[in-house]
């Protein structure tokens, strides 16, 4: 008989086979893999006391702790669906995706319950708090420990998550990822970060952004270590005291590539290093350090990473760093990647000739929740049109010029250029706006360009002061540069990475005009 695929199946081998190792490390709180299932097992059976229907939504609003994990084991475990929302949003962003993701329960945080509870009790929408001070969360410690099973009639092609691509409101893209696509990326992440018993891996990225790039399951089913990140700033000490793998953002890692702050490992330590291109420099530190570096690719619709470049395994740091900063070939079970033109034929390995990327994959998700016009958009014969500007080099890498949903990493934190273009549009000298990323050691810092309407005269720095009653402080432009055209492509395009390199060779300080 032919079983369904799904990361739940080796998460419960885990519990079975290694049920003495340790599990988990979040602060003073340390339980095995027997321990951990018992605390699933209780969560699972209050899910179900308050509610939870099999095919349910829970909403999850909870940074990196124990609880988080606890529910992104408990919650697909009990057959609900789990709708991570990262506590980073505005409160505008987390009420309305609360809304719109149909939850039946809602796992919250207790520092963000003032944020959503108006909404959620306007709903009606049950809500068990987590993230207490307790290590144990008392709401389900009467319950007694029962042993753990996959839900009845389990489906592959049915959601295990849904995931938001960013915190906007105009057009929420929740991101339904089945059990199969979980599946794929789990042994993807396992053969590529060589996982293992043993293992400790460190949470640094949130787990709610593309569940943790899919680490929460593949941890379990490795018999590895979850460690909890509780504070950046424990990043190098975390890694000092013994943890041999992680994921992160080039920007989290800046302050260990700093030469200022770089000293050689204990210990061997394997990173994947997604969301952004490193800068120049950072791959030759991080090795120079002791690291095993891999470059990922990928978005939320490939249930995160899908490409790799295994960095450990190149000769040469130096004359090769803009190579190994490449977009990699597709991960073991990645599927096909293409460069295509516009008529969706393939463009020529020539490392000039611009193209989208798109994919197909079993790792690709099942669709947008409640909104299929964009499905449509995205996935179209088969193939996710990705929206991002690549070119392709003989030795099948890519570099990435740009990306359609111009998500800018600012503090950590996802914020898209459109939603910054937008309030600058509002100003009404504005004729055309842009906003394109200035990557510094601490992140990306959001740069707007823009032109003016015939006659117009105003200052950047007003301009930027226009901004601020309407976007986060860490979404408003460091600097406007007035200019008087983009550059475009022949169809009207704007070539944000043209101005990418005008920006690095002027070097010009943060500020406005």
């Amino acid at each position: 008989m032919k079983t369904s695929f799904t990361p739940l199946e080796a998460v419960l081998r885990t519990f079975a086979v290694h049920p003495e190792r340790p599990a988990v490390v979040d602060g003073t709180l340390r339980l095995t893999y027997g321990e951990f299932a018992g605390q699933i097992s209780k969560l699972v059976q209050l899910l179900h006391s308050r509610g939870l229907q099999a095919g349910g939504h829970v909403l999850l609003i909870a940074p990196n702790r124990f609880d988080t994990l606890l529910a992104f084991h408990a919650v697909p475990l009990a057959g609900g669906v789990l709708v991570p929302l990262n506590p980073a949003f505005d409160d505008e962003g987390l009420k309305v995706l609360s809304r719109h993701s149909d939850p039946q329960l809602a796992l919250v945080a207790q520092a963000h319950l003032e944020r959503v509870q108006d909404t959620l009790d306007e709903l009606n929408i049950p809500i068990i708090p987590i993230c207490t001070p307790d290590d144990l969360n008392p709401l389900w410690q009467d319950f007694t420990s029962q042993p753990l099973t996959l839900p009845e009639n389990l489906d592959e092609n049915a959601p295990i998550s849904i995931n938001y691509t960013s915190g906007t409101t105009a057009d929420p893209k929740g991101v339904m990822l089945t059990h199969r696509n979980v599946f794929v990326n789990n042994v993807n992440m396992l053969y590529h970060l060589n996982l293992r018993p043993g293992s400790q891996y460190l949470h640094a990225i949130p787990m709610a952004h593309g569940n943790g790039w899919g680490c929460v399951w593949a941890v379990s089913a490795a018999g590895a270590t979850h460690v909890m990140l509780r504070d950046p700033e424990d990043l190098r000490q975390a890694v000092e005291n013994g943890i041999t793998h992680l994921c992160a953002s080039p920007s989290l890692m800046g302050s260990l590539a700093d030469p200022a702050s770089a000293s050689p490992l204990p210990h061997p330590v394997r990173i994947m290093l997604a969301g952004t291109s490193p800068r120049p420099g950072m791959i030759g530190a991080l090795q120079a350090q002791g690291f095993e570096v891999l470059h990922g690719y990928g978005l939320i619709e490939t249930t995160a990473i899908l490409t790799i470049t295994d960095l450990y395994e190149e000769k040469t740091i130096g004359p090769d760093a803009r190579i190994v900063a490449r977009q990699g070939h597709p991960m073991l079970f990645g599927g096909e990647i293409a460069v295509v033109s516009e008529e969706h034929s393939p463009v020529p390995h020539d490392g000039v000739t611009p193209g989208e990327i798109v994919i197909r994959s079993n790792a690709v998700m099942k669709g947008y929740y409640k909104n299929p016009r964009a499905t449509k958009r995205a996935i179209k014969d088969g193939w996710l049109h990705t929206g991002d500007l690549a070119v392709i080099h003989p030795d099948g890498r890519m570099d990435i010029l740009d990306r359609e949903g111009d998500l800018l990493k600012v503090a950590g934190q996802p914020i898209s250029s459109v939603q910054i273009e937008t309030v600058l549009y509002r100003h009404p000298s504005v004729r055309e706006a842009v906003v394109v990323a200035s990557h510094t050691g601490s992140g990306d810092q959001p740069v707007a360009f823009v032109t003016l309407h015939p006659g117009a005269q105003v200052q950047g720095r007003e301009i930027v002061s226009f901004c601020t009653p309407h976007l986060p402080e860490y979404a408003l432009p460091r600097r406007v540069q007035i200019v008087p055209e983009l550059p475009k492509t022949a169809s009207g395009k704007v070539l944000k990475h043209v101005l990418r390199e005008q920006m690095k060779e002027k070097k010009t300080a943060v500020g406005t005009d």
